[in-house]
């Protein structure tokens, strides 16, 4: 069970617990993806395709059009 609380400007900050968050192999930072059914039932996905900044270039590769003006 788990309750919702005011986080920030929000009035709906809700807390996982523990061993939900484990058991669906999720970290701090991760995406969570929610809809609500029209049955009423809240379901939280988490997101695929995650992506670690550390895979990512460390510059980005610089594209020079000869008619840019800076």
């Amino acid at each position: 069970m788990t309750r919702l609380t005011r986080w920030g400007n929000s009035d709906g900050g809700l807390r996982l617990p523990k061993v939900i968050i484990e058991a669906a192999g999720l970290k701090v930072g991760d995406e969570v993806g929610c809809r609500l059914l029209d049955s009423g039932v809240i379901l939280l996905t988490p997101r695929k395709g995650r992506i670690d900044i550390s895979d990512a270039q460390e510059k980005p590769s610089k594209i020079v059009r000869p008619d840019a003006k800076w």
